[in-house]
This record gives C-alpha cells, sequence and structure tokens, in this order.
C-alpha cells in the first residue's frame, strides 16, 4: 500500500475512493478488529447486516486488504494498512463523506461552519489522523526549529494535543507544554503527562501558558483561521516569548505545492475562513506584530512549510 494514502495525497496519486469508503465503514463498525471470521460470523457476532459485511468484505479483498480462506473465513490480507496508514484512512473516508455533504452547502454559503470551539466529531479518527502525520513530520521539522534556536529549552506547542511534536522536542531535551482547548486537553492529558509533557487547556484568545517560552511552536492552527485572527494570534504570542525566542508556524502556503489547494477546500467545509493563505500575508502578519527576520523553509517530499520568525 502506498505510504500516503491520506486525503491529502498528491493529485493523481489519491487512493481509490470505493476502498477508502469501504475501508472506513469496516472499521468504524469493527468489523477489521473482529477478524478473523466469516461474514456471517462477524455480522452476528455485532449485530450487522451479513449481505452488507459480505460485500464489505469482497470490496476490501479487491485490495488485498482482507483475503479468504477456502472455508470463506476473512483475515488480514497482504496490503493490510499499517497503524499509521489506517489512521489515515479512516479520516480519508470521513473528509470523502463530509466534502460530499458540505460542499454544496459552502458554495452558496449556507451552513458555514461554526468554528473550532469544541471536539470535533469522531476525535478519536481526526486526532489519530494528526498523529500519524506528525510521527512522519517531527524529526525534520523540530531540526529545523532547532537549528535556528539552538538554545531553546522551553516550548510552547499551540494546538498539539496529539503530543508528537512535543515528544520529539522532549526527546531532544526541552520542556514541552501543550496547550488546547479544555475538552481537547481532557482527551489527551493523561497521556501527555506520561510523556513527561505539561498540560494548560485554554482558547489561545483567552489566555496563553505562563511563559517565558523559548519557542512557540504552531503546527496546524494558522489555516484554520482567517487574516484577522491570525494577526490578533501573533500579537498575543509574542509577550510571552523570551527575549531571544521564536515562533515557529507549519502551515500549508497558497500556490506552494499541488497539495495546497486540497487542503484549503477542507478548510472550507471545515472552518470558518480558514484557508490556505500566502507567504506574503504571513510575513506582513507577522511584521505588523513586531517580529523580525522571517524565514520559510520547505521539506523534501513534504507538502508543509515551516515559517520562523524572530522575537
Amino acid at each position: 500500500m502506498n505510504a500516503d494514502v491520506s486525503f491529502l495525497a498528491r493529485p493523481g496519486e489519491v487512493c481509490d475512493w470505493r476502498m477508502v469508503l469501504a475501508y472506513g465503514v469496516a472499521t468504524e463498525h469493527g468489523l477489521l478488529g473482529a477478524l478473523p471470521g466469516t461474514p456471517g460470523e462477524l455480522a452476528a457476532r455485532l449485530s450487522l447486516d451479513e449481505h452488507a459485511v459480505r460485500v464489505v468484505f469482497e470490496q476490501l479483498a479487491a485490495w488485498d486488504i482482507v483475503q479468504a480462506d477456502e472455508a470463506g473465513h476473512y483475515d488480514f490480507g497482504p496490503a493490510a494498512p499499517s497503524p499509521d496508514q489506517a489512521a489515515m484512512l479512516r479520516q480519508h473516508a470521513w473528509d470523502i463523506r463530509h466534502w460530499s455533504t458540505q460542499l454544496d452547502d459552502r458554495v452558496q454559503g449556507i451552513n458555514r461552519p461554526t468554528g473550532r470551539h469544541t471536539v470535533p466529531t469522531q476525535p478519536d479518527v481526526l486526532f489519530d489522523f494528526l498523529a500519524a502525520t506528525a510521527r512522519r513530520r517531527a524529526p525534520a521539522i523540530v531540526d529545523a526549529c532547532l537549528a535556528r534556536f539552538p538554545e531553546a529549552k522551553r516550548v510552547l506547542d499551540l494546538g498539539g494535543a496529539h503530543g508528537e511534536y512535543a515528544r520529539e522536542f522532549v526527546r531532544r531535551g526541552l520542556h514541552a507544554t501543550v496547550q488546547d482547548l479544555p475538552d481537547v486537553i481532557e482527551l489527551h492529558a493523561a497521556r501527555l503527562a506520561q510523556a513527561g509533557i505539561d498540560c494548560f487547556a485554554g482558547d489561545f484568545f483567552e489566555g496563553l501558558a505562563e511563559g517565558p517560552f523559548d519557542l512557540v511552536f504552531c503546527a496546524g492552527v494558522a489555516p484554520t483561521y482567517d487574516a484577522e485572527r491570525n494577526q490578533t494570534l501573533y500579537g498575543q504570542i509574542r509577550p510571552v516569548l523570551a527575549p531571544d525566542g521564536g515562533l515557529a508556524i507549519i502551515t500549508f502556503l497558497h500556490a506552494r505545492n499541488p497539495v495546497a489547494p486540497i487542503f484549503a477546500m477542507q478548510m472550507l467545509v471545515v472552518s470558518d475562513g480558514g484557508d490556505t493563505h500566502r507567504e506574503a500575508d504571513y510575513r506582513q502578519w507577522l511584521v505588523e506584530a513586531g517580529y523580525r527576520s522571517v524565514d520559510v523553509v520547505d521539506f523534501e517530499n513534504r507538502p508543509q512549510s515551516l515559517l520562523l520568525a524572530e522575537h
């Protein structure tokens, strides 16, 4: 199976939507977790429709995700996804369903998303996906952050409750604090604590964890907000930064690569005003907020860019 099975695969490399939806429904209803078994056995065990279960498994067998023996017992096949790929596929399936129901409304300007104020629908799906993608990117991104701010000792991770970036900073000897919304922190606090990561529950716009921090790290935060909210956030971050500290922003830059428009579509259906903003926009917001020496780092075979700015 291809390494990138998420909805953010490059154009022309995306997984077949039929396989993605079949995998999504099979995991959502516990079918893959109940293997091995025949469709009849699994349907009875999970109170599902036997005919539908058989059709779903036959679909997945076409991609070798599952396979049946001569007696009709299904088990995982040679193309069964890894745990990280499974997380990506589950989110991909959710995205296909969500896009299909929301895009028409958004084009008409109705039923706008209300914003990021609560735990999202199917939070385990979203946070497993975010963690899976972050695990692949974290080492290179943290390398770049520490190359720019080699003396950093304390980092504040905004919106990173899955913990993968914070864990990478901790592995490099930094003290990490993760701030996210209270209901999100509640879901992850125990696991973060086990990794030696502090938690701070609170809306970014109502107050930040007490500094000073040598680095404030924002991954996936900026594109969920419009220009006004981004400008406000960067202004609020500066007072919690140490004098020689810095701000790191992981984001999709508008027109930077073929994946950016795909992420812009995702922001259209899940956020109120989110977008893949231009590099020039970020530079303007950061300079107006009082930052200096703004640099952009791109990574080979990675669609996101890293913006680094000094206090």
